[in-house]
């Protein structure tokens, strides 16, 4: 247990100037944003999600995934709370980017907010630590992800309320545990981990606080106190019990582990994955949408070794200063970062060796790592005195600021576009597959077949078991003409993963394309029972048939497409020479197998 430090006071006074400058210039650093599109899974989640477009699918959000409008996505997030977030700018935007991005800079500018109240809590009263505080986190670079991508929003939500329940618990322990202000906590638990699963560690974060801040009540009520915060401690306990019922309900488990790294590898990887937080939050420099991944595989020097002794380093770091400032501060932040930081070690173990590191995961740990620099900040400038001191602390914390400013708005340029994010992805992680594979997919939306097909390509060499880099790079040489190299792509593909939809149609018309018919109506036949009456499936098997001289059969599927679909203009002309073929033999053709 930490030793004994008295509860801090709460702060004095209305919000003043600073604080509401502070929030006008954080707006300006991100106005740019206003003016951006949709991004990465903005598509699939907003304008092609029909769960968010009509009241009727409210109840939903409580009992299936986030993804439950997309086939093959892997059921590991329950965020009814994010879902309902989706629906209610929807109804007021529709799916008008600007909307959109501007509540979720306004999401950010409440958690600035919230960050300063927490910080006037817990730092020292004199200067300007609060607010350097606050301005640390308002225009950290590292941030950008969550406040500029749409889909990211979910972090500044679940951290408004994770925070606000925070704050809330502490105003409710200071009145003798005061039902309004304790229910009116546990109400915001609640909607954050109904937002963001992360939030769930906020227990473990009011046990921290209580262990270095504990109580000091008198000897005679030491343990009816005791007992009064323990009884408190079950509230939230049984909240995250019921929440984990109904996650466990909606995604059929808790959680579905779909990374094919080694579990005992990943595990052994966590030092470096700490390592890599601390350095995208110290040095924003490099900083992109994906990121290459070093695992450990035993006992190594640089993912092992080096981020261990980091690690040890800054725990004694924290545990010196606290010694030495006769504060628990240090520790209650080491420790806020640790418990917040957690969820991320717990999805870089079960997601996707190419996503399991993200910018957006430090939003909620950054709040100890922007409390600790004010901290650092007061102690440094507490040893001057006099009017010199007050203008130069103040300058050098519009210097820092201002920095900071310049680096996160040159940083949410890259999130303008799919092709600017995608770039960049590639640039900073060269050797992510999924970073090659969605730049692949812009160029072949901007029909730039030869950009697709040498990232699709370069995917493919950096793991060659990949399905989704084959399809990709099967994809981009069809477009291109290399037909038999898009079906070897296909069917090495076939092997390593269950059909896709597509996968089974552009096989069939590769196979077309290079004179093997037979093979190519056998695809697309598996493809049509695997998924009835998909478009364009009809029409390529009547051009096989065509070819095979079935005239008639050929009419019967253009026949089909053209009842489904009659808006195929490609249908329309293939069934109008198939008319011609028939009419000039006569009478209708027979199959020629």
């Amino acid at each position: 247990m930490c030793p004994k430090s008295r509860s801090v006071a709460l702060p004095q006074g209305k919000t003043q100037w600073p604080i509401v400058a502070l929030l006008v210039f954080t707006a300006l650093a991100y106005i740019a944003t206003l003016r951006f599109g949709y991004v990465y899974d903005d598509v699939l989640q907003i304008e092609n999600n029909p769960r968010i477009k009509s009241v009727d699918y409210l109840p939903s959000y409580f009992t299936k995934q986030v993804w439950a409008q997309a086939q093959g996505q892997p059921a590991n997030l329950y965020r009814p709370l994010f879902l309902t977030w989706l629906w209610l700018n929807f109804e007021v935007f529709g799916t008008s980017p600007g909307g959109w991005h501007f509540t979720s800079l306004l999401m950010h500018l409440a958690v600035v907010w919230l960050v300063y109240v927490l910080a006037r809590r817990l730092l020292p009263s004199d200067g300007i630590s609060a607010y350097v505080a606050a301005g640390i986190f308002a225009l950290h670079p590292a941030h950008v992800e969550a406040v500029t991508w749409i889909s990211g929003a979910t972090e500044s939500l679940s951290a408004a309320a994770f925070l606000g329940s925070f704050l809330l618990y502490l105003r409710a322990r200071e009145q003798d545990w005061a039902a309004k202000w304790l229910v009116a906590s546990l109400a915001l638990y609640l909607c954050a981990v109904l937002t963001k699963e992360s939030a769930v560690v906020l227990p473990a974060v009011l046990v921290a606080y209580e262990l270095c801040y504990p109580f000091q009540p008198a000897v005679a009520g030491e343990k009816l106190a005791w007992k009064k915060w323990l009884t408190v401690l079950a509230a939230y306990a049984g909240l995250t019990a019921v929440y984990f019922l109904a996650r466990a309900y909606a995604l059929h488990g808790l959680a579905h582990r779909i990374s094919d790294v080694p579990v005992w590898s990943a595990v052994l990887s966590w030092p470096w994955v700490l390592y890599f937080y601390l350095s995208q939050l110290l040095a924003p420099f490099a900083l992109g949408p994906f990121y290459d991944v070093q695992f450990a595989r035993g006992f190594d020097f640089g993912t092992l070794v080096v981020p261990v002794l980091v690690v040890v380093l800054c725990v004694a770091g924290l545990w010196f200063w606290s010694r030495k400032a006769k504060s628990n501060l240090p520790l209650f932040m080491g420790a806020w970062f640790v418990l917040t930081i957690s969820p991320a070690l717990a999805s870089f173990v079960v997601m996707s060796r190419y996503e399991n590191v993200h910018d957006r995961y430090t939003y909620l740990p950054s709040v100890a790592f922007a409390i600790l620099i004010g901290a650092g900040w007061s102690a440094f400038f507490r040893r001057r005195s006099g009017a010199q001191k007050t203008r130069l602390e103040i300058a050098a914390a519009a210097g820092l600021l201002l920095a900071l400013a310049g680096l996160t708005y040159r940083q949410s340029l890259y999130w303008a576009d799919d092709q600017t994010l995608f770039a960049r992805g590639c640039a900073v992680a060269p050797n992510n597959v999924l970073a090659r594979l969605n730049f692949a997919s812009e160029m072949v939306k901007q029909h730039r077949f030869e950009a697709a097909f040498e990232s699709a390509n370069r995917a493919v060499q950096l793991d060659p078991n990949s399905a989704l880099a084959l399809n990709s790079a099967a994809e981009s040489a069809y477009f291109l003409g290399k037909y038999a190299l898009a079906e070897d792509y296909y069917q090495r593909a076939l092997v390593l993963a269950p059909p896709r939809v597509d996968q089974l149609f552009y096989l069939g018309l590769a196979r077309i394309a290079t004179g093997n018919y037979h093979e190519a109506l056998a695809a697309l036949q598996q493809g049509q029972a695997l998924w009835p009456d998909s478009p364009g499936y009809h029409g390529a098997m009547g051009n096989a048939l065509g070819h095979l001289g079935d005239w008639q059969a050929a009419r019967d599927e253009y026949t089909k497409e053209l009842a489904l679909y009659p808006n195929s203009p490609g249908a329309a002309k293939a069934m109008a020479m198939v008319e011609q073929h028939l009419a000039s033999a006569g009478s209708p053709a027979t199959a020629h197998h």
